[in-house]
């Protein structure tokens, strides 16, 4: 992406289109950059031990010196998950925050041990510049507190990012959305909107999060055993709700999972959860009160591995036990490519003879994402000149775009990028002016190990295949084979199946010795003894059980 045409914007996004999550995008104009967002995406199964992913940051590396600002949105974490790798790759750009997406940024830097981060905390409404960029903070609802739109005023005209978005007359914390703001920077003029995609194939308006009060008081006030509620942790909204209905019915609150507890504990310190401590109670002192007075704030409503509910489910968590009474209540959307782990979960919770709720089937949950009528809404009050849709699976793009010129965009200006697209932007034109390849990275546990694709391939290939060991002891003077072969198979077929394989393995490998030592005795050029004994059994547990494992012959020289 050169920087030649000086009069022109360019637009490069690294993560966020064609997927939920990694959101990411890079602004540059002349020798400025700021980046928009930086999250994660988390890893489905098919990821052998990766957590999630991060965006590709090369481009940004190889021009460190022009980035001016990181620029969040809120705190979720596919926008604030890939700080701390942004930060890593040598990056040292100040970030602008509001005030509790600024509280989980800190830690989350504190996970990862950086101390010296310029954060710069913003209170929504806010005006900053950053270089030749002019940014506006503008309140929008969202699932969690202090999620702000970017209005950005830049040499090439106006852009509006709405951030995720949703239209809510009534949000339990915070103020509405303004709606008039956006209409008013449309009648200034908008060149490009930016809009949340995620919510475009829902036709009808989203509910209001208050409408989450009265089923829940519903829920807990007729309880007859314990309940559980399971959430996304940074929706501090719904966690104040719960608390406040706990406060009402004279119920007691106890935290499961850790991001639950760190979370209610930054919701108090913004100002948002009050008097949580005359609820609160260890889960230690569970027994201490009547189940149906106690609501337990849990992890785990996405099925994540080893997660507060998952291991409620396994009949695994050392202080929730659950029995016939009790209720589970799962309070989020299933995020795709989460169902089979959530569906073996529901199932799990079920069998522990819980009542299970979820969205399915009762109105529990209430989506942060602004469905096809509040976007329409949007488009039609900021009435921009281009528009790029973001945040989505590519179909959401491709339904977002079409929405954008049934509402009055013209056809060839609401454009369809996907990550790596460079998008030249000016007052007259915008166009996808070249496509970069931007694989994402994979990363392994919090400590934020990258995987590359060939370890990933040899994941898959033993999960897949399994792996046959073969071990022998050879006498490192004479060259005689003095112990074994020793044959170790994981993950072949079943025990009574595995161990006629192995009975007839051995026989193999002892052939392949008996050959050998005869070669070497006749003084012929020794073969490679390891390379034979992994050709052969390769080829016997082809023909026996379909599967070329990963074999790995071992010669241990005394």
């Amino acid at each position: 992406m050169s920087s030649d045409t000086k009069n022109s914007l360019r637009i490069l996004p690294l993560g966020g289109l064609g997927e939920i999550g990694m959101n990411c995008a890079v602004i540059e104009y002349g020798d400025e950059i700021i980046v928009i967002d930086c999250g994660v995406l988390f890893s489905d199964l098919d990821h052998f031990g990766v957590e999630f992913s991060i965006p590709d940051f090369t481009y940004l590396k190889d021009r460190k010196e022009k980035i001016k600002a990181i620029v969040i949105t809120h705190g979720h974490e596919d926008h604030i998950g890939a700080i701390p790798f942004i930060l890593r790759a040598g990056i040292s750009a100040p970030i602008y925050a509001s005030p509790f997406t600024s509280l989980m940024i800190s830690e989350r830097l504190k996970e990862y041990s950086f101390n010296s981060v310029e954060l710069k905390t913003y209170n929504i409404g806010d005006e900053f510049r950053i270089g030749a960029f002019s940014i506006k903070t503008v309140v929008v609802n969202h699932s969690i507190v202090d999620t702000a739109a970017l209005f950005i005023d830049t040499p090439v005209g106006k852009i509006v990012h709405t951030a995720d978005i949703k239209i809510d007359p009534s949000p339990y914390f915070g103020p509405t959305i303004d709606l008039d703001v956006f209409e008013k920077a449309g009648d200034e003029g908008v060149l490009l909107l930016m809009s949340d995609s995620t919510n475009v194939e829902h036709q009808e308006h989203s509910l209001s999060e208050k409408v989450i009060f009265k089923k829940f008081e519903e829920i807990f006030s007729t309880a007859e055993g314990l309940t559980i509620v399971s959430m996304f942790s940074s929706n501090i909204g719904r966690i104040g709700q719960v608390l406040d209905l706990a406060k009402k019915l004279g119920k007691r609150i106890a935290l499961s999972g850790r991001s639950m507890e760190t979370n209610v504990r930054l919701g108090k310190d913004a100002g948002y959860l009050k008097d949580v401590e005359t609820v609160l109670i260890s889960l230690d002192d569970l027994a201490d009160y009547s189940r149906k007075d106690v609501i337990v704030l849990s992890t785990g409503s996405q099925g994540e591995y080893r997660s507060a509910l998952i291991r409620v489910a396994a009949g695994e968590h050392r202080q929730i036990q659950l029995s016939v009474g009790d209720r589970v209540v799962l309070s989020s959307k299933f995020i795709p490519g989460n169902e089979k782990a959530i569906g073996r979960m529901i199932n799990n919770l079920f069998k522990q003879g819980a009542e299970v709720l979820y969205e399915s089937v009762h109105d529990i949950h209430v989506s942060g994402h602004a469905s096809r009528a509040e976007l329409k809404t949007i488009i039609e009050k900021v009435r921009p000149r281009f528009f790029i849709p973001v945040h989505g699976e590519y179909r959401h793009l491709v339904h977002h775009a079409k929405l954008a010129r049934e509402t009055g965009v013209d056809k060839d200006s609401a454009i369809v990028a996907v990550n790596g697209d460079v998008i030249e932007l000016s007052g007259s034109s915008c166009r996808i002016a070249e496509h970069l390849e931007q694989e994402s990275v994979l990363v392994e546990g919090r400590d934020g190990n990258d995987i590359s694709k060939t370890v990933l391939k040899d994941r898959r290939q033993l999960g897949e295949k399994g792996v046959v060991f073969s071990i022998l002891v050879r006498e490192v003077n004479s060259g005689e084979i003095v112990s074994g072969p020793e044959i170790i198979t994981k993950g072949i077929a079943n025990e009574e199946v595995e161990a006629l394989l192995v009975d007839e393995a051995k026989k193999l490998v002892n052939k392949v010795v008996d050959e050998y030592e005869r070669n070497r005795k006749k003084g012929n050029p020794a073969v490679d003894l390891q390379e034979t004994i992994r050709i052969e059994l390769r080829r016997f547990f082809k023909a026996n059980v379909a599967k070329k494992p990963i074999v790995l012959p071992v010669v241990l020289d005394l």
